[in-house]
């Protein structure tokens, strides 16, 4: 993915103008997709508007998303601030909108707007026709009376909408709060206006734009330091002149390596057969027993005893691990899948089943929920690598799912 710190568009914009650029960009949106129906002037009451009540029935329609996913997204942005700002980058990165010139100049008007006024940001419709957009797919053919196939493109579009809700509400509040200050406000990314650049100061000479009007002196050229004298006789390198020899340089072996330095020889090094200790026999290895994919064992019981000293009761909820090579693709067999919680000593572990899924049952608090990170191993000829995702689980639910991707595309 890019770096947050090079994508200015969202920068320049602070909390305030944030819903209004959100609720633009829905309005564009939407009238871009609508345009064809437009021209082949269809009836309204054929092709409706797409509001935010059509989008959730959609949504809820082609069963990918739950009321739990949506009340607890609708909870996270209502509360503004650093939650909005990285759903709208996320948006437009997976959907390319950042790289259109039509929302980078609908942000920069409106980042010079003096007093905004904002509605309330249609989120689910702004997904869903965001996702439309870059499938190039019309709004007014999405009908919840009769959602599309699993696999249709129009069945595609609405899976990424609802993929795209539930990654907003799985991100936990540290990695919020890092990605925050990368995309946080910052007003010298915006282009200054002629107000601006009157008042501005002028900019002081100092270097390295211009050079100081210093001179520099060196010491081996300093008239101070060096004289030449040109009535000065040049010392005389002739055979007759008074040139002294002294003895030559000799090197003896005692001034290399004197003899109290020289090495010693020791004796042969002499072993016997009766010096062999016997080998002993090798013990037939046992069986390592393989982790089971089902029970938090020794974690559960370390959570419980970790937060037994709380008032706060516990129960257990199940968190399904799923790991695939593409999404919605076959899973992948015999993946390592460990999950720990932070400040527990004890882990479970085990590897993924042929369908590519590991369950296990953890426990979490009733009231504050639970954050575990779930560590998977990629084979060797995938990369190798340790793939780390952090879930905050909590009894709304009694199973929770985290997938995993290799690629993103097939």
């Amino acid at each position: 993915m890019t770096d947050l710190a090079t994508q200015p568009l969202l920068k320049q914009l602070d909390d305030t103008h944030l819903p209004v650029f959100a609720v633009r960009l829905t309005e564009w949106l939407i009238a871009d997709l609508n345009a064809n129906r437009d021209e082949a002037r269809l009836a309204p009451a054929t092709t409706p508007d797409f509001t935010e009540s059509r989008a959730k029935a959609l949504l809820r329609a082609a069963s990918v998303v739950d009321d739990p996913t949506l009340h607890d997204f609708a909870r996270l942005v209502d509360g503004g601030g650093t939650a909005v700002r990285l759903a709208l980058h996320d948006l437009l990165q997976e959907t390319g909108l950042i790289e259109d010139e039509e929302v980078a100049g609908l942000a920069t008007a409106i980042s010079n707007l003096q007093s905004p006024v904002s509605n309330q940001v249609s989120w689910l419709s702004l997904s869903i026709a965001a996702h439309a957009w870059k499938s190039g797919y019309p709004l007014y053919q999405l009908d919840p009376a009769s959602p599309p196939g699993e696999y249709s493109p129009a069945g595609q579009l609405i899976k990424r909408a609802a993929t795209f809700l539930r990654q907003q509400i799985q991100r936990s509040a540290t990695e919020r709060d890092k990605l925050g200050k990368k995309l946080a406000y910052n007003p010298g990314d915006g282009t200054p206006t002629l107000d601006t650049m009157l008042n501005s100061q002028p900019i002081a000479p100092v270097p390295p734009h211009f050079r100081p009007p210093i001179p520099v002196r060196y010491p081996e050229v300093s008239r101070e330091t060096l004289h030449v004298n040109d009535n000065e006789e040049a010392p005389s390198t002739s055979a007759g002149g008074n040139v002294t020899r002294s003895a030559p340089l000799t090197i003896t072996n005692d001034d290399i390596q004197p003899a109290n330095q020289r090495p010693v020889r020791m004796p042969e090094i002499r072993i016997r057969a009766d010096q062999v200790p016997a080998r002993r026999q090798p013990q037939p290895s046992q069986p390592r027993p393989q982790p089971s994919s089902s029970g938090g064992g020794n974690l559960g019981t370390a959570v419980r005893q970790r937060f037994s000293r709380d008032k706060e009761p516990l129960r257990s909820t199940k968190l399904r691990v799923v790991v695939q090579d593409v999404q919605d693709g076959p899973g992948l067999y015999g993946i390592q899948v460990q999950v720990r919680c932070k400040g527990i000593n004890a882990h479970v572990a085990g590897t993924t089943n042929r369908d590519g899924v590991f369950l296990c049952e953890l426990p979490v608090r009733v009231h504050s929920g639970l954050t575990y990170d779930v560590d998977i191993t990629w084979p060797r000829d995938l990369g190798g690598e340790v793939e780390r995702k952090s879930v905050t689980l909590n009894v709304d639910r009694t199973e929770f799912k985290l997938p995993f991707f290799r690629r993103l595309q097939g």
